[in-house]
């Protein structure tokens, strides 16, 4: 990460000598909320929503999953003093098996919902690197940084490109 510090720093500082177009003379700088780009545009709000149904929909059936097994633990408690060892132990081990299938679903339903995120975000990315691509060349910028992955200690109000990128990301067909 220090390098690569280093090296913007030396790309803006020092290269202004170097042959070919002078960054440090007339240096612009832009930035992209990449987060509000891909929830806020039409495409991620199609996709929040379509997630949303997902997650309500398995919620619906873990939470009906886990009032059996609540049930199925005060039934156990309650009679655990009349039933023989064997039947204690036959019920604790059915008791930890649909445990077992409930925090396996559980587990499954959110690798799901990553998954559905994460093919949203690679197909999204190229579409919204090339717009930033050319409204970067529109705004004759020379870095544009993603906002919340650079560790800018200071930066003065510069161009923020989101909103411009939210709405040709919405103008494209398709999306």
């Amino acid at each position: 990460m220090k390098h690569w510090m280093l090296a913007v720093v030396f790309a803006v500082t020092l290269l202004p000598a170097w042959p070919g177009p002078a960054l440090g003379a007339d240096v612009r700088i832009g930035y992209v909320d990449m987060r509000r780009v891909l929830t806020e545009s039409k495409a991620g709000k199609q996709v929040k929503a379509e997630i949303e149904k997902t997650v309500k929909k398995r919620q619906e059936k873990l939470a009906g999953e886990e009032q059996k097994l609540k049930e199925m633990q005060q039934s156990y408690e309650k009679d655990k003093l009349i039933l023989s060892e064997a039947q204690r132990q036959e019920k604790q081990k059915e008791f930890e098996q649909r445990l077992n299938a409930y925090r396996q679903a559980t587990a499954e339903a959110q690798r799901e919902i990553q998954q559905q995120e994460q093919a949203y975000t690679k197909k999204a990315l190229p579409e919204v690197r090339d717009i930033i691509r050319d409204l970067a060349k529109e705004e004759k910028l020379t870095l544009v940084f993603e906002k919340h992955e650079m560790p800018v200690l200071y930066a003065a109000e510069g161009p923020d490109l989101t909103d411009k990128i939210i709405k040709r990301l919405d103008a494209k067909p398709g999306t």
